[in-house]
């Protein structure tokens, strides 16, 4: 093992152990809980869910911008996933950690202080929560299927040099004119490449083939 994998397992197993009192060998990570999707009828949609619902083996990061379109908030974003250690959901200074042994932190990068589980309440004001890159994204696509007024479209894009399979849903909004909502995921990571709804704008900026230690603590 390299002296940088040995330096990022004694980061996360030190901070368990201060936390929550030790870590303990679980099942395979997956990069946030999800849970079993019926399949929607329409295939191109069908298709992203099918990425976003897919556990990625390899490491990476990749950054974005968020635009809550109620108020224009513009918000930094980073994800973090490494199948050794985990996921962790950098918004704005909160830093949601999703162990590999199933243990979840929510932490401040500020004061770096964290506690035990997943407190979305952090940044419900910028109408966010930390599974919007997997698990959040798959519910708004199956909503948006029960309610589109169309066929989605499919479309297959490279975002940040890497591909993204695409899908655009025609829905009605609450003045009955016809929008689009349009979702992108990484082929290869499975969370969402980018996004564009009523209320978010997620923008992919960059992608790194890396990971490091201080990404999995406060």
């Amino acid at each position: 093992m390299s002296s940088f994998r040995l330096a990022q397992l004694a980061t996360v197993t030190g901070m368990c152990a201060l936390i929550l009192g030790g870590c303990v060998t679980g099942q395979r990570p997956t990069l946030v809980p999800t849970e079993t999707i019926p399949a929607i009828s329409d295939a191109a949609i069908q298709d992203v869910v099918t990425v976003l619902e897919s556990d990625p083996t390899i490491a990476f990061t990749i950054t974005y911008e968020v635009v809550t379109k109620f108020g224009d908030l513009h918000t930094a974003v980073s994800l973090a996933h490494d199948p050794a250690f985990g996921t962790s959901i950098t918004i704005a200074e909160v830093r949601y950690i999703y162990l590999a042994n199933g243990t979840t932190l929510t932490c401040s990068t500020i004061t770096s202080d964290c506690s035990p589980g997943i407190d979305e309440s952090r940044v419900s004001d910028r109408q966010l929560v930390s599974t919007i890159f997997k698990q959040a994204s798959v519910d708004r696509m199956q909503q948006d299927s029960r309610v589109a007024v169309g066929s989605a479209v499919a479309a297959q894009e490279v975002i940040v040099d890497n591909p993204a399979t695409c899908t655009t849903i025609p829905v009605v909004d609450g003045n009955g004119a016809t929008q689009s909502k349009r979702y992108c995921a990484f082929t290869q990571f499975g969370v969402i490449a980018s996004m564009d709804t009523a209320d978010l704008a997620v923008t992919a900026l960059s992608h790194s083939a890396t990971t490091t230690a201080d990404q999995f603590s406060a």
